[in-house]
């Protein structure tokens, strides 16, 4: 390659990436390669990389927001999979308990009016969504109530017993539900009076106040990290590519019209033989010649601008630069679209939150496999695990607060097992009625209608096998 080349591709180059250079591979050890940077390429935003594209600029909270109030399935997918999880109910193992304290407390209203058991649905569901909800004791008599994501922090330091890792002594919270949190690096002054008086730490100005970690519980659905993660981006390329094709078959309604249209001027045109005046044929420069193509291009600009607005009934009329009109159809049309969101919305976002679709009848069922089987594959391997990782932080607050041992979701029966129970019992009350009526109605059959009834002994047996 001529040097003059490579320069021309060099530029080409930096006026597509201003701001980055491509690394190399590092050499870390004979015959190994370092190529770690791959990774940083990939989790890059502004390099140019189709990998986990930033929507707009916006930040992780917004985006999430933005997928709330914008995927039409996601409510949904959210409603049944807490529908699954809480599907066996909370119990302490004991029924007395169960009957005595648990539920007394879950069915009562908190100080808002609304019951506890209501309120563990909801900082499970704002958990899922949003990576972490609070669950704030108040009192056995005003119960629990739910504490947004943006209205309280934790505050971590390092252990100095044992080193080596951060624990959280105490959470900080805004006394108003319509402001986030705001804590900064300037060390907070509380109210001494407040704390005198009425035993609360809250902050000179009344903005923040302090929880103590015994009266609250950070429900988070990744408990590796101290904010969670949020369901929502753990998928961000597909949730990515339906707000793509969302805002293009919105931009398809708004803006519908006749698509991409070619008009053909005519071979004179350019060579000055229509409609010109002298002193226009006899300069055929090159800025005479673009002259003209500016003048079809706005020809053409005020057509489409009356084709846009125009009704059936309009009279348009063409200038006689122009021999004939090429209509070109769209490659993807907004029936493609709405086709693609009613088949894979539900199904995609169904798998953000680790579920198949098939479990909230969003999917293809195949044809050898059964509903029971799908239901028990799914909360065996999926919905149970998820929700003893909710219940093992739900615990030790309320245990402690309410005196009893623990609390946990109770026991999943599968469901094909307890259709095959049911099944073999229904053959065992057949085969009593058979054998009874041999029994006890003898007198009354004949010989043939012995012999089939005993004929038919034998093949109940055989079926009720394969059920034991």
């Amino acid at each position: 390659m001529s040097k003059r080349r490579r320069k021309k591709k060099n530029q080409l180059a930096s006026q597509y990436q201003p701001n980055y250079k491509m690394p190399k591979p590092v050499k870390i050890a004979p015959g190994v390669t370092d190529y770690s940077f791959l990774n940083d390429l990939i989790a890059c935003n502004g390099c140019g990389s189709a990998f986990m594209p930033k929507a707009n600029g916006l930040s992780d909270d917004d985006l999430i927001q933005l997928y709330v109030d914008n995927l039409p399935t996601l409510p949904y997918v959210v409603d049944q999979l807490l529908n699954f999880i809480f599907s066996n109910g909370l119990t302490t193992g004991d029924e007395n308990l169960d009957e005595t304290v648990l539920k007394p407390f879950l069915f009562a209203h908190n100080i808002k009016g609304v019951t506890n058991y209501s309120v563990l649905r909801e900082g499970i569901k704002e958990s899922m969504i949003w990576g972490k909800c609070g669950l704030r004791w108040l009192s056995e008599e005003d119960g629990l109530v739910c504490i947004p994501h943006t209205q309280y922090t934790s505050v971590i330091a390092k252990d100095g017993t044992y080193l080596g890792f951060d624990k959280t002594v105490f959470y900080i919270a805004s006394t108003d539900p319509s402001l986030p949190v705001e804590v900064g690096p300037e060390p907070i002054k509380f109210d001494e009076q407040e704390f005198i008086q009425h035993q609360r730490l809250v902050s000179e100005d009344g903005r923040t106040f302090v929880i103590h970690p015994d009266d609250f519980t950070n429900l988070r659905n990744d408990t590796t990290v101290e904010n969670g993660t949020s369901r929502l981006m753990k998928d961000r390329q597909r949730l990515y590519l339906l707000e793509q094709i969302y805002e293009r078959l919105n931009y398809d309604i708004k803006y519908d019209g006749p698509g991409r249209l070619i008009f053909w001027t005519k071979d004179g045109f350019m060579s000055g033989e229509v409609e010109m005046g002298a002193g226009e044929i006899l300069n055929q420069s090159p800025e005479a010649i673009d002259d003209r193509k500016e003048k079809a291009k706005r020809e053409v600009k005020e057509l489409l601008e009356q084709i846009k607005g125009s009704s059936s009934d309009n009279i348009i009329a063409v200038s006689s630069m122009f021999e004939k009109m090429d209509h070109l159809p769209r490659v993807t049309k907004a029936t493609e679209f709405l086709e693609y969101l009613t088949m894979k919305e539900g199904s995609i976002i169904a798998q953000c939150f680790g579920i198949v679709p098939e479990l909230i009848g969003l999917g293809d069922v195949s044809g050898n496999v059964s509903m029971e089987k799908i239901i028990d594959n799914a909360m065996t391997n999926t919905i149970v695990p998820m929700r003893e990782a909710f219940a093992t932080q739900l615990s030790p607050m309320l245990s402690k607060k309410l005196g009893i041992p623990k609390i946990y979701f109770d026991k999943y029966e599968l469901k094909q097992f307890l259709d095959k129970s049911a099944q073999a019992y229904k053959m065992a009350l057949t085969l009593n009625q058979v054998v009874g009526g041999l029994i006890n109605g003898a007198e009354k059959l004949d010989d043939n209608e012995k012999n089939a009834m005993r004929e038919l002994i034998p093949d109940i047996c055989k079926s009720m096998q394969q059920f034991i």
